[in-house]
């Protein structure tokens, strides 16, 4: 069997579904699991809910989320039997909703909320299958995906999911069904909601994939495959046809959006293959991520396979003269972080200073206040960090000055190189990323 993860542009309207259903239908013989995310934009449409100060705002909301999925079913001709489920879902999170206006959410809401979106778009996918002729069962992804209880980013029980997949998912497999299920949520030791962070659903179909075995995993995006450079800054970016389990986990962590990071570690375990394609020409080939891939330079001799960016990025300075070589500091450092329950994705430091760059600022007030302790903490926002990746490249002499060269006329804060041989790392003013992207994939990518 197969599993087939379709993202929110791969569901975002009524064709995005018909061309689902044509590629989950000469797939049939291969007995897939289709996951789906929810309809591109509904999850931040729901998050936004939050912030609804009264109650017409949210009716006002709520009935835009419904003329969302209500066109796209209509555009299928599915408004019966998907119409009504979704009204009444609506209708319950009315009251819900009026009982936390102006209150103070928790985690836990907001994973109870954002669930629906992948509900709703699951049971639209599910209905289109079935109009289609083709065997599809809903499923609740709440009863396999074991999780435990840090909402927002929980953490999976791959045990436990492989028990519940063999109990719950393989015989509708068994039976000829092709399950649909959602990526993204979960559910914790007692029935709560849970997600697994934005973009987990590429997670969840890693997650499913090796608890059932399956003959491979495909992630379906509205790119090529992973590429050479985001396309939206740079158009003639390249695809690549092969990449290691290695150098798609560091792409995915620096920005690259086309898979979640945690992707690849189920599949890495249970050896499974993972293909990126584009739901948009599913003809194309994508990337095939394979465990042990030699990954062969894309212009010439170029150790430089890919260039990833993100912005929205914090920088975290702490200054500690008098006691930075005292013996214990970065554990100190380290402990606050984790107290705070704030991951780190850079980390640089001198004979003085220690600098990290976080991707959620969310809890940086009582983060800076504990870091104070340790010495003077400055911070700085909206920052990008720019990821060069490739073979080999601590190996490779001149890269650096090819690298830095190419990018002479940005002002670079903070640079990481030497715990990945395929990585070098550095950050800038979010503003002066998109010209640092271009600059190196001019710089690597320019040669026939």
């Amino acid at each position: 069997m197969i599993v087939s993860k379709f993202g929110g542009t791969s569901v975002g309207d009524a064709a995005a579904i018909r061309r689902l259903v044509g590629i989950v239908a000469a797939r049939r013989t291969e007995r897939p699991v289709v996951v789906v995310s929810a309809l591109s934009k509904v999850t931040d449409a729901l998050l936004d809910l939050e912030q609804a100060s009264d109650p017409a705002a949210v009716s006002t909301r709520l009935a835009a989320l419904r003329d969302r999925h209500t066109a796209v079913a209509t555009g299928l001709d599915l408004a019966g039997p998907v119409i009504e489920p979704l009204e009444r879902d609506l209708a319950a999170l009315v009251p819900w909703l009026a009982t936390r206006i102006g209150r103070a959410w928790s985690a836990a809401d907001r994973d109870f909320l954002v669930s629906h979106g992948e509900l709703w778009s699951s049971h639209l996918v599910t209905a289109a299958l079935a109009a289609a002729d083709l065997p599809a069962a809903w499923f609740d992804a709440r009863r396999v995906i074991a999780t435990d209880s840090q909402f927002g980013q929980a953490v999976p029980n791959p045990a436990e999911i492989r028990r519940r997949a063999a109990r719950l998912l393989q015989p509708l497999l068994d039976d000829g069904r092709i399950p649909v299920t959602q990526g993204f949520i979960g559910s914790d030791d007692e029935g709560w909601t849970t997600t697994l962070g934005r973009g987990g659903s590429d997670y969840t179909a890693s997650l499913l994939g090796a608890a059932l075995d399956a003959a491979r995993v495909e992630i379906w995006t509205d790119v090529d495959g992973i590429l050479t450079a985001d396309p939206r800054l740079v158009p003639d970016a390249r695809r690549l046809p092969e990449a290691s389990y290695h150098e798609a986990a560091e792409l995915a962590a620096f920005g690259a959006k086309v898979l979640h990071p945690a992707t690849q570690l189920p599949l890495v375990e249970a050896g499974i293959p993972c293909w990126v394609l584009n739901s948009f020409a599913p003809e194309r080939e994508g990337t095939r991520i394979v465990a042990g891939a030699r990954p062969a330079p894309i212009t010439g001799t170029s150790p430089v396979r890919s260039i990833a960016w993100k912005k929205g990025i914090t920088v975290v300075n702490v200054r500690a003269p008098r006691s930075f070589e005292a013996v214990g500091f970065l554990q100190q450092f380290f402990t606050i972080f984790a107290r705070h329950g704030v991951s780190v994705d850079v980390l640089a430091s001198s004979e003085v200073n220690v600098s990290v760059t976080l991707d959620d600022a969310s809890r940086l007030p009582g983060l800076v206040a504990d870091l104070e302790a340790l010495g003077a903490v400055t911070v700085f926002d909206r920052r990008a960090i720019v990821a060069v990746v490739g073979v080999d490249l601590r190996g490779t002499r001149g890269l650096s000055a090819r690298l830095f060269n190419a990018v002479k006329d940005v002002n670079i804060e903070v640079i990481s190189q030497g715990a990945s041989e395929i990585n070098i790392t550095f950050v800038v003013r979010e503003e002066d990323a998109p010209t640092a992207v271009r600059a190196l994939h001019r710089e690597f990518f320019s040669a026939a």
